[in-house]
This record gives C-alpha cells, structure tokens and sequence, in this order.
C-alpha cells in the first residue's frame, strides 16, 4: 500500500518525504517490506500523498489482485468490485500496472558474486564492455559498479586512458542500478567520484573540480541504509584533488575526516603521507608512512604495500636515511617482479639509484639511473626520465664530467615535445639545459631543479625561482 500511495502521487521518493514528512530511507523500507508502516503513517501517505483514505487503497489494490487473478478468486467478481471504485480507478489502476517491481535489497555480499563476473567482463575489449552493462541485467550492481570504480584507480600508475574508460564504465553500470532513489543517487555519486578522479590524474583538475562537485551532491542526496559504501572514498579522492590544486590543508583535513569516519586507514595515511612529501615535509611524511605501515600489512593488498615502500624509501633519501631506504628499496623491486608490474619494477631500479648514490656508490648509481631513464623514454614517461636525468647530471657534474652532462642535457628535447610535463617544470628544465649546453651548469644548479621536479609533480602550481630553488 505504501508503493501504491506514492505511485498514484507521481512523486519520487525524496519529494513525498518533503509531501508527508516521512524519512525517504523509511519509504523504502515500506515499499520493499522490510518494514511495517503503521496506521497512522499509512493513513498520512494516502491523504497527504495520493488523497487517498486507507479503505480506498485497500479496495483498489483488491480490485487489481481481482483483474490479475479473476479465476481463482471467491467472492465478488471484478464487476461489483468496477463499480464501487468506478470514482476511484480512472487513472490511477495504469499507473499502479508501472510501479516497478521491488528489487532485491543490496547486500554486502554482493561483492563475492562481482568479483566472478568482473573476471568475465574484463576480459572483453572496451567497447563490449561497455554494450554489455548497457543490456545485461547481472552486470547492473552496485557490487560491480564499486569494483569497476577501484580497477580505475589500479589503473592510474599504468595507463590514464584506461583509468578514465574504467571511469566512465563504472558510471555507466552506476546509472542502470535498481532500488530506491536514494540508494541509486548515492551509488551514482560514488562512481561519478571516480570519474573525476580519473581526470585529474592527467592534471585537468578544472574538469575534475566540476565533475567532483556534481558526484558529492548526488552522495550527499544519496542514503546507503545498509552502510555498503566506504563513507571515507570520496573523502580522500577529493583530497587527492585538493592536493593537485596546492590546497594542502584542506587535502589533509580530508584526509582527518576520512580516518575518522572512513574504513580503509592504510590508504588515507599512505595519501596523507603523500601530501606532506608533496609539501616538502618529509619528516612528517615519513612519520605518517610508518603508522601506515602496520596498517598496510595487515590488509594483505601488496598494491598498497608496494606504493607504501615506494614513498617511503624515497622520503628516507630525502632525509639523507639512505640505509633505511636501501632496505625498502631491495623488497620494492622483489615485490614488483613478482607482481609481474613493469612500471613498479623500473621505478625501483630509479629508486636503487639514487639510494647508491646516496651511499657513495656512484658507479652503481650512474648504471641504474641511465638503465631506468631508458626504460622510462621507452615508455614516453617524460617526467620520470627528467627526474632519472638530473639524477646522473649530479653525479656527473660533482665530478667535473660538464661535457658529459652537455650530451645528456639533450635527451631533454624529447621531454619538452612530450606532453604531461607542465609549464612551470618545462621552465626549470629549459634553464637547466641552457646552462648545460654552455657547459655552466653546476651540481648545485641540478640538485635544486631535481628537489623542485620532485615538489613539482604533484603541484603544478609551484613555481621555480632561480635564486632559491
């Protein structure tokens, strides 16, 4: 009786709460009989919802069940129940035949079956994945959507066009869900959190900040009655933005909230850390990071325990700790091979680089940085190869070897021609290389744009000054 009134109301469930007063979460317990409205509420949503007294519901609902069922019912046949309710039925008895069916509640187990069916769905190319959410009701979860959303981010370190199509599939399957309206809002909100996350890995934070902002007011909208959602994953992919926009205390108040309210601590104190190596406060990061890391081995996600030593190994060089780092720096490039994760694998021969120069082993060092700038140029990860540059420039330059650093600096071209190095960085770059080319640059003039590239990734917004690095 409760689908019925709002039925005949022509509201949605958001606009009848506002109608009679009752909880739009509350509804939908009514509507899918896991609760019991009493009396007095039903009476409220007949009269204030569909101008309805309880008897006149109960009559047309009869009247229907009599129409599906004309057989096998005793008693009064349609014709005498047609003209009792020949004032009430114009109208309402088609609207009542499309009120849809009750989808089942979501459940947290969801998530066993969405795990077979993404391996199904994944190994479809693109394009056919994105037919079939559109046209298979199996692939149309919440579960799916949520595990579409986190493959996004997987994504991320690997291959931005994938991140963003992962995005827009998790959108999709968002937008096909069933239930009650506040449970698809807050769905749709969720996904559409990850849509922007995937623009502003590339650094079009402008779209993201417009996307974000459409995702949270949908989440807020939103109800999740069964507490499904991670509350704490907006939270801390808007700080992941708020970082990229230089906004450093509001990523890390974000990221306070999301340890507060959120469930996965590992991944908020890996950002936070992130956030304050961005910042420059490595002391801080490293503190961070090893609260994280308790944390981490527990979860048993050696994606999270492989970024982890990523961060803080290098935030160890930053404090000149090198022997902690070498450590961390040895179990990151086991782990990466094991995982079969070329990108990870590379990095952490650039990270054993740089911790053997640290460590006065610069042979060693100048082989392992020129080895990673290879494979980074490979791959056209420009950012990497400049850092991985600079690196053996140091080196080179600590040595008196300037004719050497000459040659190297032109590798640069091909980093100036590339996209995903932004302006400011460019600027750094092209002073260093000028200085090069003229045989002028010094150790000191290559440290100071290397620690700037390093702050620099994640902020685009910082600039580099000449005089003070």
């Amino acid at each position: 009786m409760a689908r019925l009134f709002r039925a005949l109301s022509g509201l949605t469930q958001m606009a009848f709460e506002k109608r009679t007063g009752i909880h739009h979460v509350l509804l939908a317990k009514y509507e899918q009989d896991q609760a019991e409205p009493s009396l007095a509420k039903l009476r409220r949503m007949g009269q204030l919802g569909a101008g309805l007294t309880v008897a006149a519901g109960e009559l047309i609902l009869e009247f229907a069940d009599a129409l599906r069922q004309p057989r096998r019912r005793a008693g009064r046949g349609t014709e005498a129940f047609a003209a009792e309710l020949s004032a009430l039925v114009a109208g309402f008895y088609q609207r009542l035949l499309r009120l849809p069916v009750p989808h089942p509640a979501p459940r947290a187990e969801d998530r066993q079956h969405a795990a077979e069916l993404w391996r199904r769905l994944a190994e479809l190319p693109e394009g056919q994945q994105l037919a079939v959410v559109r046209v298979a009701g199996e692939f149309q979860t919440w579960a799916i959507a949520e595990r579409v959303c986190e493959e996004s981010v997987v994504q991320a370190w690997r291959d931005v066009g994938r991140t963003a199509s992962l995005a827009r599939l998790a959108q999709e399957i968002a937008e096909q869900v069933q239930g009650p309206e506040g449970w698809r809002h807050r769905i749709q909100g969720y996904a559409l959190g990850f849509v922007a996350n995937s623009l502003r890995v590339p650094g079009e934070l402008e779209a993201a900040d417009a996307v974000l902002e459409k995702a949270l007011r949908l989440w807020h909208a939103g109800s999740d009655p069964d507490e499904l959602l991670d509350p704490g994953r907006l939270l801390d992919l808007e700080a992941s933005l708020r970082r990229g926009q230089r906004r450093f205390d509001e990523a890390l108040a974000l990221l306070e909230e999301a340890l507060r309210i959120g469930r996965c601590r590992e991944r908020y104190l890996l950002k936070k850390g992130l956030t304050l190596e961005v910042m420059g406060d490595y002391e801080r990061a490293v503190e961070t990071l090893l609260e994280a890391q308790p944390e981490v081995e527990r979860s048993g996600d050696d994606r999270l325990r492989v970024s982890l030593h990523q961060n803080l190994a290098l935030s160890l060089t930053h404090l000149g700790r090198y022997g902690e780092a070498a450590e961390l720096g040895r179990d990151l490039r086991r782990r990466s091979v094991e995982r079969g994760d070329e990108i990870w694998v590379i990095r952490g021969v650039w990270l054993e680089g740089r911790i053997a120069a640290g460590l006065g082993r610069r042979e060693e060092a100048l082989r392992l940085l020129a080895q990673a700038r290879t494979e980074f140029d490979r791959r056209n990860m420009s950012y990497d190869v400049a850092l991985a540059l600079l690196e053996e420039a140091v080196l080179l330059l600590e040595e008196g070897r300037a004719a050497e650093v000459k040659v190297l600096a032109g590798e640069l071209s091909k980093v100036f021609e590339a996209k995903g190095v932004h302006r400011e960085a460019l600027g750094a770059l092209r002073l260093f290389k000028d200085a090069a080319e003229q045989e002028a640059a010094t150790a000191e003039l290559a440290r100071r744009v290397l620690g700037y590239l390093f702050r620099a990734r994640h902020d685009e917004g910082l600039r580099f000054e000449v005089g003070r690095g």
